[in-house]
């Protein structure tokens, strides 16, 4: 075999270090660059997602920013903060013929809705002699005892105050009035459960007020 003349030797040096670098470069080594690139930038978008939390109660946090709560999110939540033991486990509504607060009628016809979050609207219609149907609301307060009371406090009032009426809860299905603003009630009146889902809705989807935890 004949030799290379030596002031050829680093020029065919050169060449054969480039063909070895062209071979350790092949198409799918190449190709494969984008897709780890590609694959990186997946993973960091997946990191960098919010995404829901659950708190140790398994209830949703809605990241800060996202959207508004919902209504039923709202309600949901007063019924979470609801102290009422389960006096009112649901939504509950009342009626029944009760005497007067003022003289301006002796009878009158009352709706009583109440909540488990602890609100209550009442709506009184007098009777004798008749007139206007008028409607008020606000914040009630359990009492314990043998049976339980129930107090009506004015929404003003935030939850303490003189109590608009009291009632002694006889059963889930019959409320005794005791008393109307500061007077006792001598005779024996009741408000009887009723299938009344409508008014039990509006004031649920009600959100002008709310009554403090406890």
């Amino acid at each position: 075999m004949s030799s290379v003349p030596f002031r050829f030797a680093p020029a065919l040096l050169s060449a054969s270090l480039l063909v070895v670098l062209a071979g350790c470069s092949s198409p799918a080594q190449q190709a494969a660059v984008p897709q780890a690139t590609a694959s990186d930038t997946a993973a960091t978008e997946r990191e960098t997602r919010a995404t829901p939390a659950y708190n140790s109660g398994g209830q949703l946090q809605i990241p800060f920013g996202t959207s508004e709560p919902t209504q039923a999110e709202l309600r949901a939540e007063r019924q979470r903060q609801s102290t009422t033991q389960g006096l009112i486990p649901e939504g509950r509504t009342y009626l029944g013929s009760i005497p007067c607060e003022t003289a301006a009628c002796t009878v009158q016809r009352v709706t009583l809705t109440l909540l488990p979050d602890g609100r209550w609207r009442r709506i009184s219609q007098p009777l004798v002699p008749s007139g206007s149907a008028r409607t008020d609301a606000g914040c009630w307060r359990p009492e314990p005892g043998t049976p339980p009371m129930i107090h009506l406090l004015p929404a003003s009032a935030n939850g303490s105050g003189a109590s608009v009426a009291s009632l002694r809860m006889q059963s889930p299905a019959r409320l005794n009035v005791q008393t109307l603003g500061a007077k006792a009630v001598a005779s024996r009146y009741t408000l009887n459960i009723q299938a009344d889902t409508e008014s039990t809705s509006a004031l649920q989807n009600d959100t002008s007020f709310f009554c403090p935890a406890r």
